[in-house]
């Protein structure tokens, strides 16, 4: 294959829209204005949205997997090919009108500045609604969601400064329209939630984890049914704002952290602390961090690999991230003066999948001197179900 012009590429994307292409490894719903649902790649089974086409109809991510990119990369990660390959499996080159396509690159051009622009708008205002809610709600000790929390058998610290309670928080999905024809995320639900903070690697808050409960004897996650999808059950926990490279503080270290324990939720990583306590050991020196998903604790890898035994509908071996990390793409920032890393693998997720991204995060953070352990619950479970056993 000769070396392609920017032409050519511009023509293969023209001819194979990522909405079209993407369609024939997995089945997306519209979410506001992208498509979204489980990924083709890591096996996620989240309709909400872990795989997401974005606005601009020509890119895509996936929140787990810790990638994205146009409709190439989609196919050299899907089905494990090189470049050329994909090229080839998009159709190949073709002769083409090159004034027609410089008019089209222009315009690609100018309307991914014009996008940028306005995410980076949208961001920095979602980051400021999202830091007043937080600002607003209450130290969790003594509320609903610290109760939550106890009911699953967790302590919690004397000092927790990234969990936090919302007495009425909102639950958007979907949108709606006022008098005027103004179109504004529509709110389903408001009611109690705990907050986690994330904290972004410059130190700056970045977003909210927010888990929306109903009270009760203990009180419980949320049971919320999509109002445009009967039988379709929403997610009682949604991530708002920045979390790539961002962790929550569920507990800090007295001073500074020896040991510093990563896992992927909040909750496995509070029975990770109350083992610890009731165990009596002493954890004056070691921190505790959740980061929010298994993609965002490993951080990118450098390429995907076929799964052992499971298949796409088309029959092809599904493609998960393998374990070498994508060093040009960032992960968690741990402290250097961390002398040991504990990464907590929960047993009840796909187990290939989160083997690699453990095998990842461990090989990302590894540093001179310091020691890396990987905890890994049994199959089938999670460190709570281990812990309300004993």
């Amino acid at each position: 294959m000769s070396l392609l012009t920017p032409a050519d590429i511009e023509d293969i994307k023209a001819r194979n829209p990522l909405r079209d292409v993407a369609a024939q490894y997995v089945q997306l719903r519209r979410s506001g204005k992208r498509l979204a649902g489980p990924c083709p790649m890591c096996g996620g089974k989240n309709r909400s949205g872990r795989f997401e086409i974005l606005e601009d109809g020509g890119s895509w991510v996936c929140a787990v997997c810790q990638d994205g990119g146009d409709v190439i990369r989609l196919v050299q990660r899907v089905e494990g090919l090189d470049f050329k390959d994909a090229i080839e499996r998009l159709g190949g080159t073709r002769e083409i009108d090159p004034d027609v396509v410089a008019r089209l690159i222009r315009q690609r051009e100018d309307k991914q500045r014009r996008r940028e622009a306005q995410a980076a708008r949208y961001r920095e205002a979602e980051r400021t609604r999202l830091f007043e809610q937080w600002s607003a709600a209450r130290p969790i000790h003594g509320t609903i969601a610290a109760r939550y929390l106890e009911g699953r058998g967790l302590i919690l610290p004397p000092t927790c400064p990234g969990l936090r309670f919302a007495p009425e928080a909102a639950y958007f999905h979907g949108d709606e329209f006022d008098e005027f024809g103004r179109k504004n995320a529509r709110v389903i639900h408001r009611g109690p939630a705990m907050l986690a903070a994330f904290i972004r690697p410059d130190g700056h808050f970045g977003g909210l984890h927010q888990t929306w409960l109903v009270d009760g004897a203990p009180p419980l996650k949320l049971q919320l049914e999509d109002p445009d999808e009967p039988g379709v059950m929403l997610p009682a926990k949604k991530m708002r704002g920045s979390k790539t490279g961002a962790f929550i503080l569920v507990a800090p270290a007295e001073g500074a952290a020896r040991c510093l324990v990563v896992g992927e939720g909040i909750e496995t990583v509070l029975s990770a602390y109350t083992a610890h306590v009731d165990g009596g050991r002493n954890i004056s020196d070691v921190a505790w961090w959740a980061a929010g998903d298994l993609g965002n604790m490993a951080g990118p890898a450098d390429r995907t690999l076929e799964h052992p035994h499971e298949h796409q509908p088309n029959g092809r071996p599904k493609r998960i991230p393998g374990p070498m990390p994508d060093l040009a793409k960032p992960g968690l920032s741990i402290p250097d003066e961390v002398a040991e890393l504990i990464l907590l693998g929960d047993g009840d997720s796909e187990r290939v999948l989160t083997g690699h991204a453990m095998v990842r995060a461990a090989r990302r953070y590894a540093r001179a001197g310091r020691i890396i352990r990987i905890a890994f619950a049994p199959a089938g479970r999670d460190f709570n179900d281990l812990l309300q056993d004993t």
